[in-house]
């Protein structure tokens, strides 16, 4: 056989093996559960399309109640990793005391909580430490794809940094660093910008009379211009309280399905009700 035609066919084969080997690293088995939207996107921002990830908690869904379907019990325990959002999350104490769970992450781990507050994910820094420890357990159990899952957040975390920057840029003018809002799931990213966030609710309940009362005359007091609402909940309740203000009321989506658009868009808000 003319040494030729030998080297086309060890070129073919070379090609055949590289391609099934490319092929069996894509298409690797990787079940993943999460609890809230946000960190299935967080999940797939660094795996891309080399795991499945299921979702307990749908967009739109009251992140506060969960009931378990047969379905979400079968996804869970088939589940390779279950990245938790944390210990203070009080759902996923149910969760895990109704589903048995191998392979449990918490992902606050490493982050300072504010007030007892769950809402870890609200914040820009608290992102990078979610994501590094998403990132930590996935090449541990995954080392074949440490490159890949790397580079990847490395790209989404340039990213972030990125819409950050320019959050803090527009807001540095702003002298009323109040953030009135219905529930107070945005602590961290307050903290983030150096805002003071003030809540209509307490604990994830309704506000009492006096604790309303108290509200509009501080809201008064700081010249308020907006009361934020989670585009989830009925508008309703704020609407009255910023009718009886005379202010405006706008979203801020404490779940979105894309966390570095939903963060752009938050920081065109605060810039436009901020004063």
């Amino acid at each position: 056989m003319p040494k030729l035609k030998i080297a086309a066919i060890l070129i073919v084969l070379l090609f055949f093996f590289s391609c099934t080997k490319k092929n069996k690293l894509i298409q690797d088995d990787i079940n993943i559960s999460v609890t809230l939207v946000p960190y299935a996107d967080f999940v797939k921002q660094i795996t891309g399309n080399r795991a499945k990830v299921k979702t307990l908690i749908p967009p739109g869904a009251n992140a506060h109640f969960l009931e378990l379907s047969p379905k979400s019990v079968q996804e869970i325990t088939e589940s390779d990793i279950y990245f938790s959002v944390g210990e203070l999350f009080r759902i996923e104490k149910e969760i895990q005391s109704k589903v048995k769970v191998e392979n449990i992450v918490d992902c606050s781990k490493g982050i300072e909580v504010i007030d007892k507050n769950s809402h870890y994910w609200l914040s820009v820094a608290n992102v990078k430490i979610i994501t590094q420890n998403m990132l930590d357990e996935l090449i541990k159990k995954y080392p074949q794809h440490k490159n890949y899952f790397i580079n990847n957040r490395t790209k989404f975390i340039n990213k972030l940094d990125s819409i950050n920057s320019k959050i803090k840029e527009k807001l540095i003018s702003k002298k009323n660093r109040n953030l009135f809002v219905y529930h107070p799931a945005w602590t961290y990213l307050a903290n983030d910008y150096g805002l003071n966030e003030i809540s209509i609710e307490r604990d994830g309940k309704s506000p009492k009379a006096q604790e309303l009362k108290n509200f509009i005359k501080f809201a008064k007091e700081q010249n308020a211009s907006c009361i934020f609402f989670d585009p989830n909940f009925d508008e309703s309740s704020v609407k009255t309280i910023a009718n009886s203000l005379n202010i405006n009321i706008d979203s801020l989506n404490p779940l979105p399905e894309n966390f570095l658009e939903n963060l752009e868009e938050i920081g065109n808000k605060l810039e436009k009700h901020l004063r």
